[in-house]
């Protein structure tokens, strides 16, 4: 039997979170590199729900921006006034229909649940053809959480939120996780008769679970096995904390494939990211974006690489990549910067103290320290001598240098483009080059030197005398 057949998924993300202290829809904010509810959506995603919908509510406009460009297959549905988990949750009464069998209601705020988790919970609500099935987790410290309430049978009658519990109650640690899978009829059956005699003075969807017991209708109560998923965020230190569970989530998922990370608590690489077996990743190391990285690299330490493709074998030490296509067998670093659109081929050198921007580097070609490369095409077994630069920008427009193969660049050239240097030619330390160098010429453009005799001599007295 398919027991996903027919689900649908709700998500609710209307609340403000006032104690983000922020103008951002908590749901919206970072973690990692993607929104809380990045997470929620894609592990919802993953059980192929017939329909999934987010509740939107506080700066709207803004999440169903996201939604719309990110998840266009969501459906937003707008809660105008926040009156509650119960009030939002009864807006999908509109598009209920035969056809909605399950409904599972997650919130936007637990980015750690995982799909496994929410398919064992569906599973469950149709195979025992409950009204619901509630994700409990059992907490040493269930403060500002919901209580399991279970009779002496140990069957669950209600959920009673944290405000509204007696002493007796406080003391119970097993909590509501704010997951449910409902029985989609029995749901829209009893959701008109929740009331707000509560603390909050709003609809808990909560009391629906002793609306279920007083019609006779069964209810499961499923503990889950990793309580680090019920994690909510409701502020920034909760935010941190989730963050560091969701990194070492991701870093032990790349050590089990066989990447060495030296450190992991110094290792910070994003959800995106691709890393084949055998890499060396050193500490202080930054990975986001839609990064690949070959085999046999090392990476670090303290490398920010952001949105590239790092072919095998290469080397990369305290540098900064982003946007960037890097050969096999390259040596980055130390302190290089590589900008976007930047390619470099096999056996390339960028040294220490160089910077590089829109350029192509050939083949076992060097920019060894203290350069600037930029909207640059650079050959095959060229060498770049120190504190050269390329004037690439003229104040209106960015132009671009050709740099054939086999070329050497003396050290501080100063190439101003549009220029192309031929190959096999070389430019004498210390020019400036303004016109196209031929092939197998050598380019010298320096003024005259003069030598004064004495003349340092006569600085220092006619200096002297100035005191």
């Amino acid at each position: 039997m398919d027991y996903l057949k027919n689900l649908n998924v709700v998500v609710l993300a209307a609340g403000k979170g006032k104690r983000m202290i922020s103008s951002t829809p908590k749901v919206l904010h970072n973690l990692i590199d993607k929104p809380m509810i990045y997470y929620v959506l894609q592990e919802a995603i993953k059980l192929n729900p017939a329909n999934l919908y987010v509740i939107t509510g506080h700066e709207h406009k803004t999440l169903e921006d996201y939604l719309a460009i990110n998840f266009p297959k969501v459906i937003p549905v707008y809660q105008k006034v926040q009156s509650g988990t119960g009030h939002a949750v009864s807006l999908i009464k509109e598009y209920y229909n035969k056809e909605m069998e399950s409904l599972m209601v997650l919130t936007g705020d637990c980015p750690l649940i995982k799909s496994d988790t929410l398919k064992n919970l569906a599973e469950l609500q149709k195979s025992g053809n409950y009204a619901c099935t509630v994700l409990s987790a059992v907490i040493d410290n269930p403060s500002g959480y919901g209580r399991i309430i279970k009779n002496v049978s140990g069957e669950m009658i209600k959920i009673v939120e944290e405000a509204d519990t007696t002493p007796q109650e406080k003391l119970i640690k097993e909590i509501n996780t704010s997951v449910y899978c409902f029985n989609a009829k029995d749901l829209f059956d009893n959701i008109d008769a929740l009331d707000t005699n509560n603390y909050q003075k709003e609809y808990y969807l909560t009391d629906i679970i002793e609306k279920f017991t007083q019609n006779s209708l069964k209810t499961f109560v499923c503990i889950m096995d990793d309580n680090r998923e019920a994690s909510g965020v409701n502020d920034r230190v909760q935010l941190c904390t989730a963050e560091k569970i969701m990194r070492n989530r991701i870093n032990e998922k790349l050590q089990y494939s066989g990447v060495t990370i030296i450190d992991p608590d110094s290792t910070f690489i994003g959800i995106d990211v691709e890393i084949e077996c055998d890499v060396i990743i050193e500490p202080f190391s930054f990975i986001n974006g839609k990064t690949i990285i070959k085999k046999d690299c090392i990476i670090g330490p303290f490398a920010q690489i952001t949105d590239c493709e790092i072919e095998s074998k290469t080397k990369i030490n305290s540098a900064m990549i982003k946007n960037a296509k890097i050969g096999r067998n390259n040596n980055i670093g130390p302190f290089s910067y590589i900008r976007p659109g930047t390619v470099t081929n096999d056996k390339v050198k960028v040294g220490g103290f160089c910077e590089v921007k829109n350029s192509i580097v050939g083949n076992n070609s060097k920019i060894p320290h203290l350069s600037y490369i930029g909207d640059c095409e650079i050959g095959e077994n060229v060498n770049i001598g120190a504190s050269s630069v390329t004037c690439n920008y003229d104040g209106y427009r960015k132009n671009r240098t050709e740099i054939g193969d086999n070329v050497f660049i003396g050290s501080d050239t100063m190439l101003v483009p549009p220029v192309r240097i031929g190959k096999r030619s070389m430019v004498a330390a210390g020019s400036v080059i303004t016109e196209d160098v031929p092939e197998d010429a050598m380019a010298l453009s320096r003024g005259r030197q003069v030598n004064i005799p004495e003349g340092a001599l006569k600085y220092r007295k006619k200096n002297e005398r100035l005191k």
